[in-house]
């Protein structure tokens, strides 16, 4: 029996204590749950690897994407009498757990030439941890026709299991190679790893695990994690033909936000509760590697308390680590660049605005990296850990928003770090993208565009670049070089390119044009009042090399307004010279040559170099001088040119007019009229 003691706190006294906090605690939201997370997900699975990289290295992949322009080639050109190794690829390491029993299937592009064909003995060798299988050719595929095709092994796979850290490997060799009636250079080419080629192995194995982590309720929001865990890193979540995540059977819509998990890649989805308190919800997570495989799936159960707090939502999931810039498919970029070449005061400038519109996990890695300006964290990236806080205050530091003090401060640090921020970061070589060194510039500005969402969530945002430089006259200039960076992971999976480049009367790009990629449309047009020139592409990849090339001038002769004023007096001038010429004579000839005007205007106004407008104008005039001068003359021309006028006088007798139609003198005439002789003496 228990007794109070005095001055003591009896049993009475804290019962209702220890209920309060009860109460207490359970009222408090779980918005920082964590726990170990889940694997719900998968099996062995079918799936189609598809062979990449050179014989001696090669590798194998389920994503058409890591197919490249060109392919790989291993050429046999001598009959092959003994086993000799083809190639060799390799998951390493390859994805743990069971596979089942099942028949692999290889088969790889080939192409015999110069002979009638080619008798091959060869095999196939599937090792998987310490386990070896191994499939030949037969009669039915021993034989390859000349020309292209596919030969195809099958390997038949025992049941077993993939320890950790082990390799699978897929190695081709050749026991005998004969040709049948071989020409000069007969050869057998096997090819694999192009976006033409169809080389690949088909086989039954794990290649992925999804995990799920506790949920985290933040008012009637609930964050929910997937760990995509795979050989193939952050390629499984970009390329896998679908992946879903759904609560008590719904798909969650919306883009999740991308973040690291080790090797890993954790994608997290925003779902909103229709009612709060405590529930327990399933959590499906699924996956289809390729169009045509089995989806995989998996489900577990959570117990979330979701409480409605008044407010309408935080913008969704905010992680506290730095956000990946790339889900491994990368985004796609717009680029709209103006330029305006002018002449003042004796120097040629060039103005450049250049506006990037930048969309997908990089741009939420920008607004991440903004809300994050200043943070000592050292697990950031170089990129991110090189602003420093300037005016930005603790308060305005990770509060979901991106406050003006820390768009304004992130603009004001870019004029200097700019090139380490882009380069490193964005993968955008800034001085390629502006033609030039940043120190050269006169000047160089910022500027964010948030798209009227301050919040930071996946919404796309621009990045406005604003340059002005003195170009250096008469001296072919690289105005603009490929600029995206390839990575391993790319950042930008593509980029549509608009430009709009002008100068003024008395300033051309002399020769501008567009070298390397054939895609890009490029048209140039020049008139009194300047030149104007248009480059666009849409869907450029960043593996794309071109340049931007003129030759920036002021001089008169090159000048849009002095061109023009030249190639018109020439024009005016040869038409009026020829006309002169051909006074008397006929001119259907010129009047059909005529039809070259058109063609030095035009060559004016698509801008062709001065030099081939004049050189254009120059033989015009002269076929037309040409053609005058070699045209026949008019008919009665000849009569009216050969009738000779005499002198007439009067008689001054009868007042009748003689005409006197020799030069002798003196010279006796009788008179038409009254017959009179008349004396002719000067």
């Amino acid at each position: 029996m228990f007794v109070e003691q005095p001055g003591g706190f009896g049993m009475r006294t804290i019962k209702p204590l220890i209920l309060c906090a009860i109460l207490l605690a359970s009222c408090l939201p779980l918005t920082n749950v964590t726990a170990d997370s889940e694997e719900v997900c998968c099996d062995s699975t079918t799936v189609e690897l598809f062979l990449l990289g050179p014989a001696s290295s090669g590798e194998m992949s389920p994503f058409e994407a890591d197919l490249t322009e060109e392919s790989e080639e291993k050429k046999i050109s001598d009959a092959i009498a003994q086993q000799e190794e083809i190639a060799s690829w390799e998951i390493d390491p390859s994805w743990p757990g069971a596979y089942p029993s099942s028949t692999w299937e290889f088969s790889i592009d080939y192409e015999v030439a110069n002979a009638g064909g080619a008798q091959i003995n060869a095999s196939v060798e599937v090792a998987i941890g310490g386990d070896t299988f191994t499939g030949t050719t037969d009669q039915t595929n021993s034989f390859l026709a000349a020309g292209s095709g596919q030969l195809t092994i099958d390997v038949n796979v025992d049941a077993g299991s993939i320890p950790s850290s082990s390799a699978v490997t897929v190695t081709l060799s050749a026991q005998t190679v004969v040709f049948s009636v071989p020409g000069t250079d007969a050869g057998l080419t096997f090819s694999w790893g192009g976006i033409d080629d169809e080389s690949s192995v088909t086989a039954d194995l794990p290649i992925v695990s999804l995990r799920l982590e506790e949920p985290v309720s933040d008012g009637m929001e609930v964050y929910l994690s997937m760990i995509v865990a795979s050989p193939f890193g952050q390629m499984t979540a970009a390329h896998a033909n679908t992946l879903e995540l759904r609560v008590n059977g719904a798909v969650v819509s919306g883009d999740p936000i991308v973040t690291s998990s080790g090797e890993y890649v954790r994608l997290t989805w925003t779902w909103v509760a229709s009612t709060s308190g405590e529930q327990e919800i399933s959590v499906e997570a699924s996956i289809q590697i390729q169009s045509g495989t089995p989806v995989q799936s998996g489900l577990t159960t959570f117990i979330i308390q979701p409480f409605d707090d008044g407010n309408q939502g935080s913008g969704g999931f905010y992680p506290t680590e730095e956000p990946l810039r790339s889900d491994g498919a990368g985004s796609h970029l717009i680029v709209k660049m103006d330029m305006t070449l002018d002449s003042e005061d004796g120097w040629l400038t060039l103005e450049r605005n250049i506006d990037l519109v930048i969309d997908g996990e990089i741009a939420y890695w920008m607004r991440w990296g903004m809300d994050n300006i200043g943070s000592d964290d050292p697990g950031l990236s170089l990129p991110l850990r090189i602003f420093n806080s300037g005016m930005v205050s603790d308060d305005d530091r990770q509060n979901r928003m991106i406050d003006d003090v820390e768009r304004n401060e992130f603009e004001n640090q870019m004029v200097n770090l700019a090139p380490t921020y882009m380069n490193d970061g964005m993968a955008i070589e800034l001085e390629e993208l502006i033609g030039s060194n940043i120190q050269d510039l006169e000047r160089i500005s910022f500027n964010v565009n948030l798209q009227g969402q301050k919040k930071v969530t996946p919404h796309p945002l621009t990045l406005s670049i604003s340059t002005l430089e003195i170009v250096k006259e008469n001296e072919k200039t690289v105005l603009l070089r490929n600029f995206v960076k390839v990575q391993p992971t790319p950042i930008w999976s593509s980029y549509d390119m608009s430009i709009q480049i002008d100068t003024g009367m008395m300033s051309s790009l002399t020769g501008a044009s567009i070298k390397g990629e054939d895609s890009i449309d490029f048209s140039q047009r020049r008139t009194p009042f300047g030149e104007s020139i248009d480059i666009s592409v849409e869907n450029l990849k960043p593996s794309a090399t071109f340049y931007l090339e003129a030759m920036p001038s002021g001089d008169y002769l090159n000048a849009p307004l002095t061109l023009s004023t030249i190639t018109f007096a020439l024009i005016a001038g040869g038409i009026m010279f020829s006309m002169r010429l051909t006074r008397n004579k006929r001119r259907s000839a010129l009047w059909i040559e005529m039809a070259l005007i058109p063609a030095v205007i035009l060559a004016l106004f698509l801008g062709y170099p001065p030099f081939t407008v004049g050189a254009i104008a120059g033989i015009s005039i002269s076929i037309w001088i040409i053609t005058a001068v070699a045209s026949p003359r008019r008919k009665g021309s000849a009569a009216v040119a050969s009738k000779v006028t005499y002198p007439v006088i009067e008689c001054p007798a009868c007042g009748i007019p003689n005409s006197i139609t020799t030069d002798e003198r003196p010279f006796r005439l009788p008179c038409n009229g009254c017959g009179r002789i008349l004396k002719i003496v000067d």
